[in-house]
């Protein structure tokens, strides 16, 4: 215990520790790399978030729904006619859900929410939002610092 924490102090603890590959071996004894640093979730790209994100909210994983969603996302009004809610995680995956049982508002054939992601396994940026923001239907995602995460919420109570 003693060495351990002195270690820490000493900047060598896994707290200050720089991102290292650790390789596993799986049940036929191939080898697979995996990076132990919270940081590379920064590297992973839309491409790579969308689809966990789409099975969570489709499935309604709460927890998948709070880890890939900012510390605190604004709940804005359609209209933005009222001032931005901040909602902290632990309330996105029921807004997330009220949200899928809504019609998008844009699509042409009137389709809620769930059916267009559904219909969605790949995100489609559009090139009118800003770099490192995508948004889909009434939710808006951007790249931070630990990835891409769920943002702002369209939502009217």
């Amino acid at each position: 215990m003693f060495v351990a924490f002195t270690l820490l102090l000493a900047g060598c603890g896994a707290a200050s520790a720089p991102a290292e590959d650790i390789v596993r071996n799986d049940a036929l004894g191939q080898s697979s790399t995996t990076t132990s640093s919270p940081r590379a979730a920064s590297a992973e790209t839309l491409d790579q978030f969308w689809p966990r994100f789409r099975r969570a909210a489709l499935a309604g994983d709460a927890a998948a729904l709070r880890a890939m969603s900012a510390p605190v996302v604004l709940q804005r009004s359609n209209l933005d006619d009222s001032p931005a809610v901040k909602l902290p995680s632990a309330r996105v995956p029921a807004a997330v859900a009220k949200i899928l049982t809504l019609p998008d508002g844009v699509d042409a054939a009137g389709r809620i929410h769930r059916d267009i992601l559904k219909a969605t396994p790949v995100a489609k940026p559009d090139g009118q939002q800003p770099a490192g923001t995508y948004r889909f239907g009434d939710m808006v995602f951007a790249r931070g610092k630990t990835g891409w995460r769920l943002a702002e919420l369209y939502l009217d109570d």
